[in-house]
């Protein structure tokens, strides 16, 4: 029998990620106290996730004639994966393209984790496609909590709006790879996230937008003024 969302093999992959994390950032709060330390964790972090979404790449594409044709990831999550591992590696701390991709990155990440609706496509759990979409999004989630609980990135109220600068560049990617590379879809633009339903682009992000803004004056009015549990420096 194929796995199943909320089956064994997923509340076993959840119950194991939330016990290492949980791990991780005791011993990151513990170990990491200077500013040269966490730059060598964020791109370390980055690293991983690079190498996780090109494994989740390839698995996708190993077995097509061409290739390289559908290379490039054309979803939301699959896109960040990319575009935050080679951010976390290049890009300086608190850089303005972290302040779209985190919150990309952690919604996205968050609900596929808890919801991966690709976790029935083999018999096996550990099926490639499958098991590299959970590990993809699963480093994704863990590097962008880093970013933010370590203020490496500090969420802002006053930026806002790079939020809809982000979506808007997720939008030209998406028609470049429908327009040049000859993708059927990307980012949402023709089809919706699920199947019948109206969630498509333009109101994923009419969704998203309050949400995020929600996010940040919580984070202003409320839990910026407890640093001594929110910052792991």
């Amino acid at each position: 029998m194929a796995p199943r969302i909320f089956g064994i093999e997923h509340i076993l992959y959840l119950f194991v990620c939330i016990l290492l994390m949980s791990l991780f950032l005791i011993l990151i709060k513990k170990y990491i106290h200077s500013e040269k330390k966490l730059n060598i964790l964020i791109r370390a972090l980055g690293f991983i996730l690079f190498i996780a979404i090109m494994w989740n790449r390839i698995s996708i594409n190993i077995n097509k004639e061409n290739f390289f044709a559908g290379f490039l990831p054309g979803s939301f999550c699959g896109a960040t994966s990319l575009f935050l591992s080679i951010a976390a590696m290049v890009l300086k701390k608190n850089h303005a393209a972290f302040h779209c991709l985190i919150y990309v990155g952690l919604l996205g990440g968050l609900v596929t984790i808890f919801y991966p609706d690709f976790i029935g496509q083999a018999e096996s759990f550990f099926y490639p496609m499958t098991i590299s979409g959970l590990v993809h999004h699963t480093v994704m989630v863990f590097l962008i909590m880093i970013m933010i609980f370590s203020g490496y990135v500090q969420p802002d109220l006053n930026k806002w709006y790079y939020l809809f600068l982000g979506l808007a560049l997720y939008m030209c990617y998406g028609l470049l790879l429908i327009t040049v590379l000859g993708y059927g879809d990307a980012m949402h633009i023709y089809t919706p996230l699920l199947e019948g339903t109206a969630l498509n682009w333009i109101v994923l992000g009419l969704l998203f937008l309050p949400i995020h803004l929600g996010f940040l004056i919580c984070w202003r009015y409320i839990v910026r003024k407890k640093p001594q549990v929110l910052f792991l420096k």
